[in-house]
């Protein structure tokens, strides 16, 4: 997990100058901090709690960067009984990132969002559509029986009001990256061809800079 709980309750980044716990079994944690990959907290070995077990390091990218924006984000937040990358309350957005195109999980974020009063916003890692054929700008799945692009059209149909606003994350290190530029990218459903998930062609940055003041990740995930 990327914030720990300290002694008096408050959550905590990494660090050897202060013991971290667990939020939902309370254990002490081990601090994670290579040179490498962003730092983190992890269970000891053989403790069997799943709270953010799964947690990559492409998300904690993600997590670390909403963090350290502020402005209202809190990163690995739990509401409504549905545990959330990120939540801001001030500009009423939740926060997914998502390596699976896994409908269920993806309605059940949604389904909490909303209870929440909150607009999801889903990040995707380009491992989620690995089994997508791309052209043109959209992304089809080679089996006509997928109905993949249900989700899209439920949310993100172009010309409606979207419930759900969805991105693409293309890095220079991603696979597959589908011959696109380094940026996160809008994807929607206009139904033409009918079962393909649009890609917008122009990009928003991804990562924001010290002297960037428009065109940031942040401004990029929630407004299309």
């Amino acid at each position: 997990m990327f914030l720990a709980r300290s002694a008096t309750g408050i959550r905590i980044s990494a660090t050897r100058d202060e013991r971290g716990f667990c939020p939902s079994c309370h254990e002490q944690l081990t601090a994670k901090m290579g040179d490498i990959n962003v730092w983190h907290w992890s269970h000891r070995p053989g403790e069997a709690c799943p709270y953010r077990k799964a947690t990559t390091f492409w998300q904690y990218g993600w997590i670390s960067h909403y963090h350290s924006l502020g402005g209202g984000w809190e990163v690995e937040a739990h509401a409504g009984g549905f545990d959330f990358d990120g939540v801001n309350r001030e500009t009423k957005h939740a926060l997914m990132l998502a390596e699976k195109l896994d409908q269920s999980v993806l309605q059940a974020f949604v389904r909490a969002s909303n209870e929440q009063g909150l607009k999801p916003v889903i990040i995707f890692h380009p491992q989620a559509f690995k089994s997508f054929q791309f052209k043109d700008y959209r992304l089809q799945h080679p089996r006509r029986a997928d109905n993949s692009w249900v989700f899209f059209f439920s949310h993100a149909f172009h010309g409606h009001k979207r419930t759900a606003s969805l991105w693409l994350d293309i890095d220079k290190e991603t696979v597959p990256r589908f011959g696109l530029r380094a940026g996160i990218y809008n994807l929607y459903y206009s139904g033409d061809p009918h079962g393909a998930i649009t890609v917008n062609p122009t990009p928003r940055l991804k990562h924001l800079s010290a002297s960037a003041a428009e065109g940031d990740v942040q401004s990029a995930a929630l407004e299309e």
